[in-house]
């Protein structure tokens, strides 16, 4: 059975009309969603309030990896629609040392197969990459760190709607932010792709985050940001087991 965990925000719309069922026998969908959409005829699980891309990432691997206790998912988004036998792939090639991406960079986290031991290893997205965009570079980079590869089946990027890009208005302004914040982290990017480096994509050129030795790469900053979007008085971090009380009806949970 292909676990397949859907991060929806906006345009589950376009994913219900894309989405036929009977072209996905084995598979169960979960849907994750951040914005109270309409949804009905799904295993649904839905937020309190949006706690952004990295934020659903982290509520989806705390359901699977903690309460279902899965070993390998797919994780995808609403605005990439992927097909059956390229999820079978993504599993088949994911292990503990390497994440599968269905398309080539930089969306390959935009559908991706994911194995329990590698959250283990690498630790939380890094949610003060807020709403959207960097939180996947941020998480390359420390895969990089770590000796565990990003790899991809080399799709088009045209398989990526870019949903966000076409319904929030401000999210440029919210990419130059978390770019920001990820240079602030990591430093420059060190690639020696042209296009990657003047996109400011990993590699980056500190070791550490904020190039401080004594910091782990899992290690997560409570920056003033982070303390707004979860509402926080204090300077501790959410547990996953708090991020999971965020949703609406936690019971309703099926752990078969």
């Amino acid at each position: 059975m292909i676990n397949y965990f859907l991060l929806a925000y906006q345009g589950f719309d376009y994913f219900k009309e894309k989405f036929d069922k009977t072209k996905y026998p084995n598979t169960r969908l979960r849907i994750i969603d951040n914005e109270n959409q309409k949804i009905e005829g799904c295993e649904l699980y839905q937020t309190k309030k949006n706690i952004g891309c990295a934020g659903g990432f982290n509520l989806i691997c705390y359901i699977a990896f903690e309460y279902l206790g899965l070993e390998k998912i797919i994780i995808g988004q609403e605005d990439t629609i992927v097909e059956e036998k390229e999820m079978e792939e993504l599993l088949e090639k994911c292990n503990e040392n390497t994440i599968m991406g269905l398309i080539k960079p930089h969306f390959d986290l935009a559908t991706f197969a994911l194995h329990k031991k590698t959250f283990i290893k690498i630790g939380m997205f890094d949610e003060n990459c807020i709403d959207g965009y960097c939180e996947d570079a941020d998480y390359k980079q420390r895969c990089y760190l770590n000796g565990v590869k990003i790899e991809n089946l080399g799709k088009s990027g045209e398989r990526n709607l870019g949903m966000s890009r076409r319904i929030n208005k401000r999210i440029y302004d919210t990419i130059t932010v978390n770019r920001i914040y990820i240079k602030e982290k990591w430093g420059k990017s060190i690639s020696k792709d042209e296009n990657y480096s003047s996109d400011g994509q990993p590699p980056y050129e500190f070791k550490h985050p904020f190039n401080k030795t004594n910091l782990d790469t899992k290690f997560i900053p409570m920056t003033d940001r982070m303390k707004k979007i979860q509402d926080l008085k204090d300077n501790k971090l959410l547990s996953q087991e708090e991020i999971f009380k965020l949703l609406i009806d936690p019971q309703g949970i099926n752990k078969s």
